[in-house]
């Protein structure tokens, strides 16, 4: 894909960016001109960016950090924002995934998903919002889940939590408006990630039926997410403010219809 330079001499950090929807978001922000700063627990997946993403003439800086660490993460926007004099986009992706049937699921696994779906992501959006307002610009965008805006099966913490994200979200949003600072959500569906793989049980078959079950009967690549996060930072976007925006291949609306022998319809209205 080739990108355009919508974010040239901007500053953006990316959490969880060391695989999956993080990894192509910073990639694709450096494509585009962004000095971006990627942190995530596993710095030597990080430490992997630096060099590809320099000989496409983009600059990543590598921090390893557990956003769980709200002093140490409130610390690295306020320093980034010091040492390069602005921040223009913070996206928060960072996930934590701790599914579980309400019947089962411990207190602390219900805990974990708010620790970094909802803390982290308050902890970031304020001390982002305290450098944007000053500056009068920038963008930040959350990541989400459709399970937020859908029901399913043992996913009651994990949905409670990015619904949570998505309120706190667009209230931010009401308060940043006036001081042009933009804040939106990107809502994914069923992403080619490890994420997928390990929630699936790396089993084909399972794997199969979940994205059967997508109208558009696949799953979103993590670069048509990154595309849409981008969109959402960029100045493309630039009355777009407080939106929870789904990239679900149709998930979200579809009507759930059980199968049923579609020869046999003219008999069923006949015997009604």
């Amino acid at each position: 894909m080739t990108y355009n330079r919508r974010f040239e001499g901007r500053v953006a950090i990316v959490t969880g960016a060391s695989m999956g929807i993080g990894r192509a978001t910073a990639m694709q922000l450096a494509e585009e001109g962004a000095i971006v700063v990627g942190c995530a627990r596993r710095k030597p997946k990080l430490d992997e960016l630096v060099d590809p993403i320099a000989e496409r003439g983009g600059k990543f800086i590598s921090v390893g950090l557990d956003v769980g660490d709200t002093d140490g993460f409130a610390g690295l926007i306020k320093d980034i924002a010091t040492e390069y004099g602005r921040l223009d986009v913070l996206v928060n992706n960072a996930p934590s995934v701790i599914g579980g049937m309400v019947v089962d699921q411990s207190l602390d696994d219900w805990k974990a998903n708010f620790g970094i779906g909802v803390d982290s992501v308050f902890v970031g959006v304020q001390a982002a919002m305290r450098v944007m307002i000053a500056q009068q610009s920038g963008a930040i965008v959350n990541i989400s889940s459709v399970s937020s805006l859908r029901a399913g099966t043992a996913s009651g913490g994990y949905g409670a939590a990015k619904a949570a994200l998505n309120q706190f979200s667009q209230c931010a949003a009401m308060e940043a408006a006036p001081h042009n600072v933009r804040i939106n959500v990107v809502a994914p569906g069923a992403v080619d990630t490890p994420g997928l793989n390990a929630a699936t049980g790396k089993n084909p078959h399972v794997k199969k039926v979940i994205t059967d079950a997508i109208p558009m009967q696949r799953a979103a690549t993590p670069a048509e997410i990154s595309a849409a996060i981008c969109f959402l930072s960029s100045d493309e976007a630039s009355f777009i403010t407080g939106v929870i925006l789904p990239v679900d291949g149709g998930k979200t609306p579809q009507l759930y219809v059980p199968s049923f022998d579609i020869t046999n319809l003219d008999n069923q209205a006949d015997n009604r």
